[in-house]
């Protein structure tokens, strides 16, 4: 897949989403995780003003195909679904600690053909899982909602519910789409703090003492941009460590 420069999140409309559990653990291994999942992703669609155009609920991880207005609606989104379901999760096990092996892993879509076959993807992952041997049978993914039209948009797409059946087959056999999920390069993540900078008439200097204009910035890096610690260091000018308390207490 050719690489994608993103300059910024802004005139973006729809991304590629996927949640994992720490070391890879079966957080959503029964019915009822399935069920509370769910409920979350598809509830708080309307206070982040998203729109879910497909999701896919795995035993160890989550795939969502978001519609977004903004790069806050959409980290605001995935922080109150992830925070919701592990303190969920960690009430039914008796636990405490991290849920989740990272906040959220996305890929940009880039155009109409891009969208269709990351949805044609999305549910075919438990075929390829060989969970079952049609996207048609698995429970928990929005294959069934879309083919009944509860998601007009969706089902648009596609010339006809007929085309959209035949997709998702043929797609077992050809590779349509990939999953690569991209990290900006060091130059992209200085225009994009730059750029953030004069948008909000700071210097570096002065940023260093904005804590929470520093962690914004920094959040928007670290989960939509998969810049590290080390490079938040970098291109900011504040200290790791100093970045990863503001994480913490956040």
């Amino acid at each position: 897949m050719p690489k994608f420069i993103r300059k910024n999140l802004q005139g973006i409309e729809f991304v590629h989403v996927t949640t994992h559990g720490i070391d890879d653990k079966f957080i959503y291994k029964n019915t009822k995780e399935k069920r509370e999942i769910k409920k979350l992703i598809l509830e708080n669609q309307k206070e982040y003003r998203i729109t879910l155009m497909s999701y896919c609920i795995m035993d160890n991880h989550l795939h969502l195909l978001i519609k977004f207005k903004s790069p806050e609606d959409l980290s605001g989104y995935m922080h109150k679904v992830n925070t919701s379901y592990a303190i969920y999760y960690n009430k039914q096990h008796e636990r405490v600690g991290y849920v989740y092996k990272d906040r959220f892993y996305s890929q940009i879509i880039k155009d109409r053909m891009h969208l269709m076959n990351a949805i044609v993807y999305i549910h075919n992952n438990p075929v390829k899982a060989k969970i079952c041997d049609s996207a048609e049978k698995y429970e928990f993914s929005s294959y069934q909602d879309i083919l009944n039209g509860k998601s007009k948009e969706a089902i648009n797409l596609f010339a006809s519910k007929d085309e959209y059946i035949k997709t998702h087959i043929q797609s077992n056999n050809t590779i349509l789409y990939s999953l690569e999920f991209e990290k900006a390069t060091e130059q992209e993540a200085e225009e994009i703090f730059d750029r953030y900078l004069k948008n909000n008439k700071l210097d570096k200097e002065m940023m260093k003492e904005q804590k929470e204009k520093l962690y914004e910035i920094c959040k928007e890096l670290k989960e939509i941009y998969k810049m590290t610690y080390r490079e938040l260091e970098k291109i900011t000018g504040v200290g790791r460590e100093t970045i990863r308390r503001l994480f913490i207490k956040s």
